[in-house]
């Protein structure tokens, strides 16, 4: 839930650092899986995630007037080495969390904008947020049909018969 005394220019700030780690966090499932499909899906959510980044950005650059607004000094960070020594189905549960957390995130944070174009674009990334949780539920499901899904490399994809 979000704070209630928080800036519009707080949130913008603490939206950014999630966006980056999120980022992170899409480039390590990536490094973890060999299946070309399945690192091609992971490193197309990290890119949403730095999209955002930048949407938002611009938006506290708008806000703020300044061409470098400084992000909040004491953002959260991704623990690189907690997170890869994970197994996959954690990490994925534990990006499904941060997703729907995000989603939240963006939504109390449109209910509190008082300026439509910010609004507007915190519902629309509360959407993207909700899309990225499907996403990550259908990969989780995949990891317990089918484990070794994640580790086919290319080479495994030759049609039958060759």
């Amino acid at each position: 839930m979000l704070s209630s005394d928080l800036t519009s220019v707080e949130v913008l700030g603490l939206a950014i650092s999630q966006e980056v780690m999120a980022h992170k966090r899409y480039k390590l499932f990536a490094s973890r899986v060999k299946n070309p499909l399945v690192k091609e899906k992971f490193l197309s959510l990290a890119r949403e995630e730095m999209a955002h980044r930048k949407m938002l950005y611009s938006l506290l650059q708008q806000y703020t007037g300044e061409a470098k607004p400084p992000l909040p000094k004491k953002a959260p960070r991704l623990d690189m080495d907690a997170e890869v020594n994970r197994p996959l189905p954690e990490i994925l549960k534990l990006a499904i969390e941060k997703e729907r957390e995000a989603r939240v995130f963006y939504r109390d944070a449109a209910n509190k904008a008082s300026d439509p174009t910010g609004k507007r674009i915190l519902l629309y990334l509360a959407q993207f947020e909700e899309g990225h949780e499907r996403t990550l539920r259908i990969e989780l499901e995949e990891i317990f049909k089918d484990p070794e899904w994640f580790e086919l490399d290319g080479s495994d994809f030759q049609p039958s018969g060759q």
